[in-house]
């Protein structure tokens, strides 16, 4: 078969050509309809001079091997690889826009259009990089821009793997094209490249440095009469500073492009990340704020009626047919949604944790209907609030959504979709970009890309992840477990799903902690590690693996971890709610940790487990009254199922308290409330039942103890040893309930037996342990054991520490 205008109107395979779109010396390129799926697509063919070339070939497999391994919204996606009639050829998305050589031809672009351009180019650079695989032909002329600004990196046919990701084991020779030039396009290769030396990743980022460049000023920073000529320039000369070119550039991209045009591949940016970061870091000053920070921050905060300007809240999609099999649609579509919308600079978006809460606290049973949505939206302070639905039919599915304006109730934009499910991906893309335009934003390139990313491209693996995390917000033993099933499920069909690893190591630690099983923490760490390898920038995966280091007693890189979760996103409430605990539990620095807790509250209004510690805490610190109204907040909380922690049920607000009129001496009123919360314990399948009893028996023992009604106390404290030792027996020995155990010793007046539990709490907890033996009222007959004296000095010890 002949490549050429003959092909034109003909089908190769279930591919109907259309027109030819270029060619270049890896190919020729075709537009073509694929019959089978109704899409537009691109077919790439080996040119038929070169066919018989074996190195021709290689490289033609090699693009398609690259990019289909790829999953950046920045590069051309590969689809298929085919032959016909002696002719190979790739089958890749067809991308619809002008080419950046094209646009620049008509002169240089504005800064932030430079700036947007080379962000995108940088996250797919870094993609690739993570992967092994260099470019090594970034110029103006591989890259798409469409019409929504979506940037694409096209043609992988000059593609480099590197084993190991980072170690030039496959030195680079001096290969040469047909026409006798080193591979890759002279006026962007880097020193190295032009040389035929051995390249890596950097390479790539020279030649982004050459793009920027070329796209501020409308020229080329190496120029010349030949490709020789242009070589000794990139080899021996200094371009000037794009600023000599244009005053209004400013010093901090001259620096930016400068560091990416370093001889020395040693003295360039050494990942793609870095220079991401720069441009990223250069955009946002031009914005005059940082984007993701003070808004973020401020979409959470508990506004009046008049909210924060441009922000939205996104409720849970309804299930229109009600079939309960379908019910994770609903929740992934809120979900995605939601994220996408984050992405969109000048929107700030409520986040779901909270929407959820707010959603259990005033819908109670009822359908979530416009009238509903509108007064939450008010609560959560909002200036508008999606609401929308879904019916699915087989493997049809129709979604609409509307764009409802909180003040005043009118619905500013209805958008629906209809599709098939496996298109699922697509069809929450085509919401997101039709809700904006009933927005007050207009949509920047690397927010159409952000919204374009995807987790994974498994609709199996997404349908597993939103059951699982539909049952890890219910907290009990069986729903976690099915969580943790949903979850393996999601890797399984997508390994390098992040969010669903994330998601996996966090149901592993929790189960974790409810069961005193380190084991299964040490293996939530591992998966926090494995997400944050293939995701870095994911805070809640800091997060979750700073909260398991914290049960592993690794303070200090706890602490870093969650300080990186909200460095990433300063609006994660959960963070800061993880941070408070590491403050008090890991350092017994009560006093940091208050005004952590408190912060967590600004953000979410509804953080059940942070009014729970945080009343906890000012009733060590004797701030009685704050303690009360804090923690009679969290019973509320706690009765309407809320927790503020990504919709987790809450136990123990009644505990706190009751703990709080007993440091009062009010032990009537303590035992009032801590069999209030035996009641609702007894009624509750949460993973820490247990444990909160053994809790709550030694503090009824404590209270009728000092009540001076001894047969009682009696009864909850034998009721307590024994349901302990059989939580020890069965392998489940937690500090904290051990703790308790130790003031049960104590106020028995068995000062060996108190003291042989704090010292195993200790070596779990020193620091915790420490401090709230110098506040607790139950452990006052140790004080003068020179025993007590021990845990007094490593006090002062770990205070100066």
């Amino acid at each position: 078969m002949l490549v050429g205008e003959n092909i034109i109107g003909k089908t190769v395979q279930h591919y109907r050509i259309d027109r030819r779109l270029g060619a270049g010396g890896m190919g020729e390129v075709y537009r073509a309809e694929d019959i089978r799926l109704g899409r537009q697509v691109a077919l790439k063919f080996l040119p038929h001079g070169l066919k018989a070339d074996p190195e021709s070939r290689a490289r033609l497999l090699t693009e398609a091997r690259a990019a289909s391994m790829l999953r950046s919204p920045n590069i051309a996606v590969t689809y298929d690889i085919g032959e016909h009639a002696g002719a190979d050829f790739i089958v890749m998305e067809y991308v619809e826009g002008e080419l950046l050589s094209q646009r620049v031809a008509n002169g240089p672009l504005p800064l932030r259009d430079t700036l947007e351009i080379g962000l995108q180019v940088a996250d797919a650079l870094d993609e690739a990089h993570s992967r092994g695989i260099i470019h090594r032909d970034i110029k103006s002329a591989n890259l798409m821009r469409t019409d929504r600004g979506l940037v694409k990196v096209l043609d992988f046919g000059l593609a480099k793997f590197i084993e190991d990701h980072g170690q030039d084991a496959e030195v680079t020779q001096q290969q040469v094209t047909v026409a006798g030039m080193v591979l890759g396009t002279v006026s962007y290769m880097a020193p190295e490249q032009a040389l035929g030396h051995p390249v890596d990743h950097r390479s790539d980022i020279f030649s982004l440095g050459v793009v920027l460049f070329e796209l501020a000023t409308g020229r080329m920073p190496f120029t010349g009469g030949s490709p020789t000529e242009i070589i000794d320039h990139i080899l021996h000369e200094v371009p000037p500073p794009p600023s000599r070119y244009d005053a209004q550039i400013p010093g901090g991209f001259d620096a930016i492009v400068a560091h990416a045009l370093e001889k020395a591949p040693s003295f360039r940016y050494q990942s793609a990340r870095e220079i991401r970061d720069d441009l990223r870091g250069l955009a946002r000053d031009l914005d005059g704020a940082p984007r993701g920070t003070t808004s973020r921050i401020a979409a959470s905060l508990p506004h009046g009626p008049g909210g924060v300007d441009n922000s939205v809240a996104v409720m849970t999609f309804a299930n229109i047919t009600r079939e309960p099999a379908d019910d994770w649609i609903g929740t992934g579509i809120a979900e995605t949604v939601s994220s996408d919308l984050k992405s969109i600079h000048g929107l700030t978006v409520i986040g779901r944790a909270r929407v959820f809460d707010a959603l259990r606290n005033l819908s109670s049973n009822a359908q979530l209907d416009e009238s509903l949505a509108i007064d939450i939206g008010r609560r959560l302070g909002a200036t508008w609030v999606v609401v929308g639905g879904f019916q699915r039919l087989g493997d049809l599915v129709r979604i609409t959504a509307n764009v409802v304006i909180v003040e005043g109730g009118q619905v500013k934009k209805t958008v629906k979709v209809d599709g098939r499910i496996g298109d699922i991906f697509a069809l929450q893309d085509k919401i997101v970009f039709d809700l904006t335009q009933g927005l007050n934003v207009a949509l920047r390139g690397t927010e159409v890309a952000d919204i374009e990313r995807r987790e994974t491209k498994s609709v199996e693996a997404y349908e597993s992840f939103a059951r699982g995390m539909m049952n890890l917000r219910l907290a009990t033993r069986d729903s976690i477990e099915r969580a943790i099933s949903e979850f393996e499920e999601a890797t399984r069909n997508d390994p390098e799903y992040a969010m669903a690893w994330a998601a996996l190591g966090g149901a592993f630690s929790l189960k974790g902690s409810f069961l005193s099983i380190q084991d299964l923490v040490l293996k939530g760490l591992d998966m926090e590690r494995r997400a944050l390898a293939l995701d870095p920038d994911l805070s809640d995966a800091h997060s979750w693996k700073g909260a398991a280091l914290l049960m592993l007693g690794k303070v200090d890189e706890a602490i870093a971890s969650i300080q990186e979760a909200i460095r990433i996103d300063p609006g994660n409430g959960q963070a800061h709610q993880t941070l408070a605990r590491a403050l008090w539990v890991g350092k017994g620095d009560f006093s940091a940790a208050i005004p952590v807790f408190e912060r967590s509250i600004v953000l979410n209004p509804d953080a059940g487990y942070s009014y729970l510690q945080l009343g906890l805490l000012l009733s060590w610190e004797r701030r009685y009254a704050e303690a009360e109204r804090v923690l009679r907040r969290a019973v509320e909380l706690q009765d309407q199922f809320i927790s503020g922690n990504a919709g987790l049920q809450m136990v123990g607000a009644n505990a706190r308290l009751g703990y709080v009129y007993y440091l009062q001496g009010r032990y009537d009123d303590a035992i009032r409330e801590y069999e209030r919360g035996v009641s609702f314990l007894q009624t509750s399948d949460h993973a820490l039942k247990e444990r909160s009893l053994i809790e709550l028996e030694v503090k009824l023992g404590a209270a009728y103890h000092r009540a001076g009604r001894m047969e009682n106390a009696k009864k909850h404290f034998d009721k307590a040893v024994k349901t302990f030792e059989a939580r020890v027996a069965k392998g489940a020995d937690d500090a904290f309930t051990r703790y308790y155990i130790a003031d049960l010793h104590a106020l028995r007046g068995d000062a060996d037996r108190a003291f042989d539990s704090l010292e195993r709490v200790y070596a779990a907890q020193p620091a915790l342990t420490a401090a709230r033996m110098l506040r607790d009222p139950d452990l006052a007959s140790l004080r003068d054991d020179p025993r007590f004296g021990r845990f007094a000095e490593a006090r002062t010890v770990h205070a100066e520490g």
